[in-house]
């Protein structure tokens, strides 16, 4: 393994062990929703720390229940992650410089989009968080 590769390798474990770090910190302090604060509206994110911990604990019904929206796209997320990771060590050109990849992440955020302004309408409670 050359230096340049070595360097890569470092650089992207360095980013997995930051992303890895602020989960758990999410996860410990529990911080609240900055929108349902000061909207009183749930965000495409809320329930998400619930859904997590439900998932720690083998629930998945339950995290299902909680955010079914990140219950997707976050695996869609580490995946993509992942790869664009992996791409980085052994020097081939980014994923995200593709079309097609583009087109798929702002499909998934319009998606979130949609799942936010459909949970704070009446007769859409079922896809708010569950207590």
């Amino acid at each position: 393994m050359g230096p340049e590769k070595k360097r890569r390798l470092l650089r992207a474990g360095a980013v997995l062990g930051a992303l890895a770090l602020a989960g758990v910190l999410l996860l410990v302090f529990q911080p609240p929703c900055l929108v349902l604060t000061a909207t009183g509206w749930y965000c495409a994110g809320c329930g998400g720390q619930r859904m997590v911990l439900s998932l720690l604990q083998g629930d998945v019904a339950g995290a299902f229940g909680q955010n079914p929206y990140l219950f997707f796209a976050l695996p869609l997320l580490g995946a993509y992650l992942l790869a664009e990771g992996a791409r980085y060590v052994w020097g081939k050109p980014p994923l995200y410089r593709r079309r097609w990849v583009m087109a798929a992440l702002a499909a998934v955020l319009a998606a979130g989009l949609v799942f936010m302004v459909l949970r704070n309408l009446p007769g859409w409670e079922f896809l708010g968080p569950g207590r």
